[in-house]
């Protein structure tokens, strides 16, 4: 059996085991998104599940998921992406290990960047998005680079 991701509105990363039964897997994103799933490919080898009505149900931003969005596709989203976000690989397969890395290294990147708020708030809602994915996108290009 394979994994994926659980990634929460706080940032915070879990590994689920990913069944190999399709009925499984989609009563697996349902559950962990807290309802009906929209999907969204942001990297060719990976699948990001959201709530399907997660800004509409008062879900909490999920900035790290947001900001692996915008990493991947190498562009700031013009949209959020609410509650807790279930990252798979495509084609109902679990999720590569290099990719959970890199999840794992955008997701405590914007942690780091979120703790140094609560010391040194960001300037505005602008400079805070260019500090989230400044971080994250530096923490991404590290991993790729360490892994040549």
């Amino acid at each position: 059996m394979s994994s994926v991701l659980r990634v929460d509105a706080d940032g915070a990363v879990t590994v689920l085991p990913w069944p190999d039964d399709l009925v499984q897997q989609g009563l697996l994103i349902r559950a962990g998104v807290g309802g009906q799933a929209d999907t969204g490919a942001y990297h060719r080898r990976a699948v990001l599940h959201v709530h399907g009505n997660g800004q509409g149900e008062g879900l909490p931003m999920n900035l790290a998921a947001w900001v692996l969005a915008c990493v991947w596709r190498e562009v700031e989203l013009p949209y959020g992406l609410y509650g807790v976000a279930v990252v798979t690989g495509p084609q109902s397969r679990g999720l590569d290990s290099d990719l959970a890395a890199e999840v794992r290294a955008v997701c405590k990147a914007v942690a780091d960047v979120r703790v140094e708020w609560q010391y040194r708030p960001p300037a505005g809602e602008a400079s805070a998005r260019a500090e989230l994915l400044a971080a994250a996108r530096h923490a991404w290009q590290t991993l790729r680079t360490s892994a040549i």
